[in-house]
């Protein structure tokens, strides 16, 4: 018998605020099975709930050793990481040896405002510009300050950029204005790259300690919230994402935004798409899935896996338990709020860790009156970095084209679950 062909894959990997996930992911089927193999990396008790670059990078080593045992099956083609934003490292010396400071979470203060209180759109500055007040010395020693997924990539070989989604959110990251106005050295930030740009190649040195292919290809992947955008399919005016873990985000692929008063009346988050010439018309829970999580450690319930939890709580012929209810009404009010902002919402692409429960996306979809759409990969940040990665690599034209190679529609089911409203 001959030898097995091997499929052409992309490792991918999305730096999360308490875990590490990384995929290998298949860019050459025409159907079938994309997920060749999953890893998630929980970061050590001693580096913090949200974990330090060397336990980013340790996890990252771990999830390339579970995911080698996939080897077999796969030829890997190039490496893209994605992570949480606004994160960033503050690093002293050298991109690739220099010693990473400790970071500057997306959840870190940001309370600097621009001098003479001028408002500023960059989601990056004010917490560089708190740092530059709060920690000076540590401020002056930075020579660059790099998302997470940035540090990381620059790590394994990459260039030190930042990888910009797309033109327009030029203004949401950094510009000379914008510096000024915080008082901020411009030099201390890297120059932009476009999503899906080659960055660099895998050293010597990283392939030896984390055991991939030197000169292996790094591709820019962006911010988790573009990355789980794209990967989710959610790509043309009207496709709407559902990406709910801890927190939710329902959002809506426009064509136009909102005007700024309906926007301000429903309380829309509203920023560019991904997709040039698009925009993203969402609405924001910030608790949604946590509300479970408080429940299960208020009851001592933490080590009861959740689809067992679920079936204890919404069993057959029995009403959903209140703090089920609760969540699945918060998406409901979500979606009307949406609709009375001009965006009605009939189907949606779910993704998240909140998807991953059979019986809970039919009880959302049931109680919400949606269709619920669940893609192969749930964790839809590495299907945006495969898509990234195909790009660069020269299979698909660009990242939107990419992403509907990767994402199967509602359409075509066999590589979705689809839960239909009662």
């Amino acid at each position: 018998m001959g030898k097995t062909r091997k499929r052409n894959a992309i490792l991918c990997a999305d730096i999360g605020t308490t875990s590490l996930k990384a995929a290998l992911i298949d860019i050459g089927a025409a159907g079938g099975k994309r997920l060749l193999g999953f890893s998630r990396e929980t970061y050590q008790a001693d580096g913090g709930a949200a974990g330090t670059p060397e336990l980013w990078e340790a996890a990252f080593y771990r999830a390339v050793k579970v995911l080698s045992e996939f080897a077999s099956e796969a030829r890997i083609e190039a490496v893209c990481i994605s992570g949480n934003g606004p994160t960033l490292v503050p690093l002293e010396g050298d991109a690739l040896a220099g010693r990473a400071l400790p970071p500057l979470h997306w959840f870190s203060p940001r309370l600097a405002a621009p001098d003479g209180g001028v408002s500023a759109a960059s989601f990056f500055l004010p917490i560089a510009a708190w740092f530059r007040r709060n920690e000076p010395e540590n401020y002056a020693k930075t020579s660059l300050f790099l998302s997470c997924q940035e540090w990381l990539s620059a790590r394994l070989g990459a260039a030190p950029v930042t990888v910009l989604p797309t033109p327009r959110y030029r203004p949401y990251y950094y510009d000379d204005d914008q510096f000024a106005a915080f008082a901020l050295d411009g030099r201390k930030f890297p120059p932009f790259a476009p999503l899906g740009a080659l960055t660099g190649r895998v050293s010597g040195e990283a392939a030896r300690l984390c055991g991939l292919k030197a000169g292996l290809p790094i591709v820019g992947g962006g911010p988790d919230f573009i990355m789980a955008l794209l990967g989710s399919g959610a790509v043309e005016p009207g496709f709407v994402c559902d990406r709910a873990g801890s927190s939710e985000g329902i959002n809506v692929c426009a064509r136009e935004p909102p005007p700024v008063g309906v926007a301000a009346a429903h309380s829309l988050r509203v920023l560019p798409h991904a997709v040039d010439g698009l925009w993203n018309v969402s609405v924001v829970l910030p608790e949604s899935g946590s509300i479970f999580d408080h429940y299960r450690l208020e009851n001592g319930l933490q080590d009861v896996p959740y689809e067992e939890m679920l079936k204890s709580m919404a069993g057959e012929g029995r009403p959903p338990h209140p703090v089920l209810r609760r969540i699945a009404d918060g998406t409901k009010g979500a979606l009307e709020t949406l609709r009375k902002a001009g965006y009605p919402v009939y189907e949606m692409r779910h993704s998240g860790g909140q998807a991953k429960s059979p019986l809970w996306n039919r009880l959302k979809a049931e109680i919400c009156g949606c269709r619920l759409l669940v893609p192969e990969i749930v964790d839809t940040e590495l299907a945006g970095n495969a898509a990234a990665a195909m790009f660069a690599l020269g299979y698909a034209p660009s990242v939107p084209a990419a992403c509907q190679k990767i994402v199967v529609t509602g359409r075509q089911a066999s590589l979705h679950q689809t839960y239909a409203n009662s």
